[in-house]
């Protein structure tokens, strides 16, 4: 092969591979869904006896993931996206639980009506109380929404999974 020919392979070759934007540089910045992995986690939580607690993770990765991802945003951002991932998931689905097992609670209880409702006194044990926890950067008001969330969501999937039991 004549020299100018491979030459001019050759700069064809390097302009091909350095003068491309790589795939990273078109796509832009990368963004992790939490909604998309809250979903998939959650709906990958068999009906075993600790699933509760298995949902409860998913949240929690949920938000750590979160966080991870996007390590320079202002601490709220990650535990806001997660609340309102919650408070769509049971405006979505609390009326879809049949009356008899929803136990006539037109809307899912908050925090505080969880800790003082004997049905669900259970599960308050795992609710913070964000009239006490603070965490560096987070508004009260924030996590109190987030801890009425977490409430209001737990219940949901307790629910969901005593009408499953019962086929309703």
């Amino acid at each position: 092969m004549k020299f100018s020919i491979k030459v001019s392979l050759w700069v064809n070759a390097l302009t091909t591979v350095f003068g491309m934007q790589s795939w990273a540089d078109t796509v832009g910045p990368s963004k992790f869904e939490a909604g998309a992995f809250l979903t998939a986690c959650t709906e990958l939580v068999p009906d075993v006896p600790l699933a509760i607690p298995m949902d409860a993770q998913c949240i929690s990765q949920g938000r750590k993931m979160c966080e991870l991802a996007a390590f320079d945003a202002p601490p709220e951002t990650c535990l806001l996206e997660v609340t309102r991932w919650m408070q769509n998931e049971v405006a979505l689905k609390w009326s879809l639980i049949p009356d008899d097992i929803r136990l006539d609670h037109a809307e899912p209880p908050t925090a505080e009506e969880m800790v003082n409702d004997g049905m669900l006194a259970s599960l308050s044990s795992m609710m913070p109380s964000c009239e006490t926890v603070q965490i560096d950067g987070v508004s009260k008001g924030a996590l109190c929404e987030y801890t009425n969330a977490l409430a209001g969501w737990h219940a949901l999937r307790v629910l969901q999974r005593s009408a499953s039991e019962t086929n309703q």
